[in-house]
């Protein structure tokens, strides 16, 4: 009896391991496994499709590789130094790039960063917002979170930003660590007020400024923010917000 239930339990150990083992593989290596696939080939578009510096393009317009796969592509982010070297498209909604890569097709919710569908499409607006996921690994927008920290804004100060028109800089001065359904998410300014009191509001709320002053930038007529956006998950719907002045 003693080597039956011995035996019974032996087989319930190894049973109950296996479906562990499956679990694991199932819901965590796989996963992974097929993000990285995925990830691995949008880097590989990216690459072919990113613009190039010093080289003439027809209409002079840079981004013209980008729009040959995807003509929603509205711009591409850089920060040297991290892994933000991505095209930026804009859709109708704010839901189509969240759940679909730059060419369009589902990609395993890794989405593709985008525009806010309420701004204007070549970053001419107030401020432009412009979202990404936050995926393991430090892929997409995920280094957007490590700016919480003052010290790596000191590192990497500076974006680039190309348009249609040519590769503007960005200057961050500003990280904001706020809910998801918070005034930084407003896109629409009727009035000079409206943009002072949004200047007043991050200058309030952000984390950390720097180089920049409130009364700075209220006195800049042709300001243009730049607004990256991706979830942080300190608390629920945590959101970081990586600020700066499109020049």
């Amino acid at each position: 009896m003693k080597r039956k239930t011995a035996f019974a339990f032996l087989l319930l150990t190894i049973f109950a391991g296996a479906y562990c083992s499956f679990r694991y593989y199932h819901d965590s290596v796989l996963p992974d496994k097929t993000i990285d696939e995925v990830y691995t080939d949008q880097l590989v578009l990216f690459e072919s499709v990113k613009p190039k510096k010093y080289v003439t393009f027809t209409a002079s317009d840079p981004l013209e590789p980008a729009e040959e796969v995807n003509d929603a592509v509205v711009g591409w982010i850089t920060i040297d130094g991290t892994h933000i070297d991505f095209p930026i498209c804009q859709a109708e909604d704010n839901d189509f790039y969240l759940h679909n890569g730059f060419d369009g097709k589902y990609n395993n919710e890794l989405g593709c960063p985008f525009l806010d569908y309420r701004c204007e499409g070549d970053f001419s607006g107030f401020n432009s917002i412009v979202y990404g996921h936050n995926v393991n690994g430090q892929r997409m927008f995920a280094d957007i979170a490590l700016f919480r920290e003052q010290d790596y804004l000191q590192l990497h100060p500076t974006g680039a930003l190309t348009l249609k028109d040519g590769e503007h800089t960005v200057r961050f001065f500003a990280y904001m660590n706020v809910p998801d359904n918070v005034p930084a998410y407003h896109a629409v300014f009727v009035s000079a007020a409206d943009r002072e009191d949004y200047i007043d509001y991050i200058f309030s709320e952000a984390v950390y400024t720097s180089g920049h002053t409130a009364d700075e930038l209220k006195k800049k007529d042709d300001l243009h923010l730049l607004l990256l956006s991706t979830c942080t998950y300190e608390f629920t719907d945590a959101r970081g917000i990586l600020i700066g002045a499109i020049e």
